[in-house]
């Protein structure tokens, strides 16, 4: 074989490399999230990392994980794309259409979160996510423990744990191990003693 066949193979070869692993990478990004934008590009970038791609490769392997509606919000920047930066264009310009103003997220933290099937430490994860360290710990606490059953707040409320993290970790035990009715009665038995007390204190 001649060098120059052996060259031209081994160059196919490196190509066709190249190829399987750009496959393999695109198979692990998941579809854009329009509703989690900004996580998403926090997994892609995880992704992305380690293959040390080119500006290029990067901004054609998000182009080919965006829908129908998505490209519309992009089309000027894929018609006619920047000549440097590519990929930092398109992911500027899909968090700018796509992320919630921190007033929307502030909105939704007031009006739209609820308990519903969740665990209490899933509904304070989704009420931090929102919060996004904009407000103090002690004013989300009450926020969160504002959405639980009377009866876990009951109990919340005489421990001494100030710990949001454990706060949540309490208040799961307590749904996970208490059935509906034992929660009720948990409350009218707490409130009943808290009654007590407080008479006693007046004598």
């Amino acid at each position: 074989m001649t060098s120059a066949n052996s060259s031209g193979l081994g160059a196919a070869a490196q190509n066709d490399s190249s190829g399987l692993a750009s496959i393999t990478v695109s198979s692990r990004i998941p579809e854009f999230w329009c509703d989690k934008p900004r996580l998403w590009f926090v997994q892609t970038d995880a992704i992305l990392g380690p293959q040390k791609l080119s500006d290029e490769a990067k901004y054609n392997l998000v182009v080919a994980k965006l829908g129908k509606e998505v490209i519309q919000q992009v089309s000027d920047i894929l018609l006619k794309p920047p000549e440097t930066k590519k990929f930092e264009a398109l992911k500027s310009r899909l968090l700018q259409v796509y992320e919630e103003s921190e007033i929307r997220q502030f909105q939704k933290l007031l009006s739209e979160m609820e308990l519903g099937d969740q665990k209490p430490s899933q509904l304070l994860r989704k009420m931090k996510d929102l919060a996004r360290d904009k407000i103090p710990d002690e004013t989300l606490s009450i926020m969160w423990q504002g959405h639980l059953p009377a009866s876990v707040r009951a109990v919340l409320a005489v421990t001494d744990v100030k710990n949001l993290e454990n706060l949540a970790a309490i208040a799961d035990k307590i749904m996970e191990t208490s059935r509906p009715q034992d929660l009720e009665i948990a409350y009218t038995t707490f409130g009943a003693h808290a009654l007590g007390l407080h008479r006693d204190g007046e004598n």
